[in-house]
C-alpha cells in the first residue's frame, strides 16, 4: 500500500534508536533501529481507518526492517523527516540506500525563523507545541492539533533514594525496556514523532508558500520562500547527508596541542578585558566575562530597557 495505492503522498518517517551515545558516537555505523513509524495523512488506510504504520524490528527485526527497503529506497516517494541526518544513518547502517528525500522539518524551521534558538528551540517537542509555529495546519481541527510529549514527561521515574523516598532526580528506562514492559504507551509515543512530523511540515510549507523570496532586496517573480528551501536547501540537506556519511581525516594530536595555545590565548584576552573594566568598574575583577547577563549589565547597567 505505501508503494502503490498510497505512493503518490507524502510519507512523514520515524526512527526510535538504541545502543547509541549520542554524546559520544555519531549515527553514521552506531546505532540499533527498535520501531520505526510512517504516517501517510489522514487520507491513507491501512485497516480499520489507520493511516500511521507502527512496526516492531527489536528482538531481531531486522529482516522486517529490510521488507520496507523498496519503500524508503524509491526515489518517487516523497519522505519527511524531523532531523533527517539521524534517521537516514542509522537505516542505511542496515545496508541499503534512503531516497525520495523531500523535506526536513528542522530546516524549514530554520529557514521560517532563524532565533528560535532563544525562544523555544528546533526540536519536534518545542516546534510542534508552540500555537506559533502550527498556525497553518488544514488537515485537522484545531481539537485535534496537539504536539510531542517529551520522553521524560511519559515515562521519567523518580530516582530512589537509599531510604526507599523517591529523589528529586527523574531516570528514563532504556528504550528497549520501554518497548517490551510500557508498550502501548511506547507505541502511541513513537507513532507521534511521525504524525506531528507530517503536521509540523504542512504548517511550515504554508508558512514559507507565504513569505517572499528576496534577492538581493528586490523580490524573486513568482517564486516563494518554500521554492527557494526546495531550489536550495533541500539538495544541501543531501549533501551534508553525503558529508557526515564519508567523513574527514582530523590530526588528533595536533588538535590537542592548538587546543592549549587556544585556551592559553583566551585566557590572555579575557585578562585584558578584565584589566579595561576594571578601570570604569572595579568590581568588574570579578565577573565572569562568559556571562551575558553580567556583560550587559557592565555595559548598560542603570539604562532604561526599551
Amino acid at each position: 500500500m505505501l508503494t502503490q495505492q498510497y505512493r503518490h503522498l507524502v510519507h512523514a518517517c520515524d526512527t526510535e534508536v538504541a545502543k547509541i551515545d549520542v554524546k559520544q558516537e555519531t549515527p553514521v555505523d552506531h546505532g540499533e533501529v527498535i520501531c520505526f513509524s510512517v504516517y501517510s495523512g489522514p487520507q491513507a488506510d491501512f485497516g480499520d481507518g489507520k493511516s500511521c504504520l507502527w512496526i516492531d524490528v527489536l528482538d531481531g527485526g531486522r529482516d522486517l526492517l529490510i521488507e520496507f527497503a523498496p519503500f524508503f529506497e524509491d526515489p518517487s516517494i516523497k519522505k519527511v523527516w524531523h532531523n533527517y541526518s539521524f534517521d537516514n544513518h542509522v537505516i542505511e547502517n542496515y545496508g541499503f540506500k534512503v531516497s525520495g528525500f523531500h523535506a526536513d522539518t528542522m530546516h524549514m524551521a530554520r529557514l521560517w525563523n532563524s532565533s528560535r534558538r532563544t525562544e523555544g528551540g528546533y526540536s519536534l517537542e518545542a516546534l510542534t507545541g508552540d500555537q506559533k509555529v502550527m498556525s497553518e495546519v488544514t488537515s485537522c481541527q484545531e481539537k485535534d492539533l496537539f504536539g510531542k510529549v517529551s520522553m521524560k514527561t511519559i515515562f521519567g521515574r523518580r530516582k530512589v533514594k537509599k531510604d526507599g523516598s523517591e529523589g528529586k532526580m527523574i531516570m528514563l528506562p532504556p528504550v528497549e525496556e520501554l518497548q517490551r514492559e510500557e508498550r502501548k504507551s511506547w507505541i502511541c509515543y513513537s507513532a507521534l514523532d511521525a504524525i506531528s512530523t507530517l503536521k509540523l511540515y504542512e504548517s511550515l510549507r504554508n508558512k514559507l508558500s507565504k513569505m517572499y523570496w528576496k534577492l538581493d532586496g528586490k523580490l524573486v517573480q513568482g517564486e516563494t520562500m518554500f521554492d527557494f528551501y526546495q531550489k536550495y536547501w533541500r539538495p544541501f540537506g543531501e549533501i551534508l547527508i553525503k558529508m557526515e556519511t564519508e567523513g574527514m581525516l582530523v590530526d588528533r594530536p595536533y588538535l590537542a596541542e592548538i587546543e592549549k595555545v587556544a585556551k592559553a590565548e583566551q585566557e590572555d584576552a579575557v585578562n585584558r578585558f578584565r584589566n579595561w573594566a576594571i578601570k570604569y568598574c572595579p568590581d568588574a575583577k570579578y565577573m565572569n566575562v562568559g556571562s551575558d547577563a553580567q556583560l550587559r549589565q557592565l555595559l548598560f547597567g542603570g539604562t532604561e530597557n526599551w
